[in-house]
């Protein structure tokens, strides 16, 4: 390759582009496996400069000192450290599955936050299950709260029913699949966001999914009790609604939720086409938003739909026929270009609702020479309050704010609204992420004269780029994040207090490129104690030692 000129990264690339496609050959995304004990995340798939330097050690017998935070757990505070939150509800939308865990962000606000406490790292045990790569966009929970994700390895999906605690496949449904033009289209499979990554469960235990082939398709999960199997109640499609674009390129419906009366969906897509879908009739009513894309999911509230494109924060609400309604729209400083480790220009996060009608959207711009946290009023999209976060020049986010607001001792909103957001910033080459520090939380408060401060509370220094989230339950935020500086990379669960931004534990879940989570999120389980994270080769659970 040093003939050739292939810089390192590049190379790298090549061989793990090589690995993925022959892993989509290989894989197996139907229930063959079904019923079977799951097949572990293997700890052997490492990066070729670890292998060398394994083989370097075994062969010279130089084997380095292990680090204090290569260590498998390490605890720096004890478990009674960890407090619920008093917060105001998030209110359930009527139409999805029971707050939180219907979709990526947990609720129909996006606040990814759980009601459940998380692990709070009592003989904390690590599990997992593998088919080969690929993972889970999301993961949600059904009546039952077994787990209903969408699996894929970049070009095959499938539906997945799993059992929360062994992660042994109760059921599979296959999805339709990408067209092999997609290896022409010039987005990489990790950059890819549609074909379900973002399906949610509604209120009757049915996955409402966005499929490859510009679809929406509504499947009813099989009934507890081993009974039945993944049936497909309906389909809407939307070919003929999305943006043309000329071949191989394709627009992409990636995202759909209910309005909050349940009589629409509402979906939007990749290059910026924005829509209703009537759910009895199929009727489709839809706009484009000229010259802007969308790289992140949407809000839905009881007063609207929130949508953010690279340019602007919307509030959409429809006319009674399906007809769209701009209620208002403001923009947002998009910054000169992608930042590193950014898929688009433009603010690379979900929004985040908190509070109710009277209440908050929350954003990041990408502003430089550093990006701000942004509050709009829901009412109107009035800019209340901004502060910018992180280092000059290395700040950027491309995930998701956690946000909530607070509550009095009778679960009143104090007008006080916490909300987190993690640094993404970094010139990330997959498999390779090399995200910067770090995580910071800021407060906003409503003054009696109806004015806003924001202030920020507290930095960490730790750093990730996958889906964080937070548990008002016991009041951790859970990170998963890898460690460089040990011989071979360890990937851990990490658990920082939402009060004092200190880390509280870290357990690590497995070593090398299997247990690579690659900016995919964190869930809680509603029985409380049990953490998900998918990973580029499956999916890694951790659990409190049952007592």
């Amino acid at each position: 390759m040093k003939k050739m000129g292939l810089p390192p990264d590049v190379v790298l690339k090549i061989l793990c582009m090589g690995t993925v496609l022959l892993s989509m050959l290989a894989c197996s995304l139907d229930g063959e496996d079904k019923g079977l004990p799951p097949k572990p995340i293997p700890n052997g798939l490492l990066y070729p400069s670890e292998a060398l330097k394994l083989a370097w050690t075994f062969v010279f017998g130089r084997q380095e000192t292990e680090r204090a935070e290569c260590e498998d757990f390490s605890r720096y505070h004890p478990a009674t450290y960890s407090k619920p939150i008093l917060h105001a509800a998030i209110p359930q939308h009527p139409f999805m599955a029971a707050n939180p865990g219907s979709n990526m962000h947990c609720d129909a606000y996006m606040s990814d936050t759980y009601e459940a406490r998380g692990p709070l790292g009592l003989d904390p045990q690590v599990s997992s299950r593998t088919q080969g790569f690929g993972g889970y966009g999301t993961l949600a929970y059904d009546s039952a709260r077994r787990l209903v994700g969408v699996y894929g390895n970049g070009r095959g999906f499938a539906l997945h029913l799993l059992n929360p605690y062994t992660l042994e496949k109760l059921d599979a449904s296959p999805l339709p699949s990408r067209p092999w033009s997609f290896l022409f289209q010039g987005v990489p499979p990790w950059k890819y966001i549609g074909a379900g990554t973002y399906f949610y469960l509604d209120h009757q235990d049915r996955a409402i999914v966005p499929t490859t082939d510009n679809a929406i398709l509504v499947v009813q999960v099989p009934a507890p009790g081993g009974k039945g199997t993944f049936e497909q109640v309906r389909r809407y499609d939307l070919a003929d609604h999305v943006v043309p674009m000329s071949w191989p390129k394709q627009d992409s419906v990636a995202w759909v939720l209910p309005e909050w009366d349940g009589k629409y969906y509402w979906y939007a897509t990749t290059q910026g086409m924005v829509g209703t879908v009537q759910v009895d009739t199929g009727a489709v009513r839809c706009t484009p938003l000229a010259g802007e894309v969308i790289e992140n999911s949407f809000a839905v509230g009881e007063d609207g739909v929130f949508i953010i494109s690279d340019r602007a924060l919307y509030r959409f609400s429809q006319d009674g026929q399906g007809s769209m309604v701009t209620d208002w729209r403001t923009k947002y400083d998009p910054g000169p270009a992608p930042k590193p480790g950014h898929i688009t220009r433009g603010s690379g996060v979900s929004v985040t609702l908190m509070g109710g009608r009277d209440g908050l959207a929350a954003i990041a711009d990408n502003a430089e020479p550093r990006i701000n946290l942004m509050f709009f009023r829901r009412s109107d999209g009035a800019v209340v309050c901004r502060i910018p976060v992180f280092e000059e020049g290395k700040s950027g986010t491309d995930l998701t704010v956690i946000g909530f607001e607070h509550a009095d001792d009778t679960g009143a909103g104090t007008g006080v609204y916490s909300v987190i957001v993690e640094n993404n910033w970094g010139h990330h080459r997959f498999p390779l992420s090399r995200p910067v520090p770090g995580l910071t939380r800021v407060d906003v408060t409503r003054h009696d004269d109806g004015t806003y401060s924001c202030k920020e509370i507290w930095a960490s220094q730790e750093k990730s780029i996958g889906g964080f989230r937070l548990s008002l339950g016991n009041g951790l935020v859970y990170i998963y994040r890898k460690i460089e500086s040990c011989p071979v990379t360890q990937w851990y669960f990490t658990a920082i207090d939402f009060r004092t931004g200190e880390t509280v534990y870290r357990k690590r879940t497995g070593t090398g490129l299997g247990y690579n989570n690659w900016q995919a999120s964190l869930f809680l389980h509603p029985d409380g104690g049990i953490a998900y994270s998918t990973t580029i080769f499956g999916l890694v659970m951790l659990r409190d030692a049952p007592p």
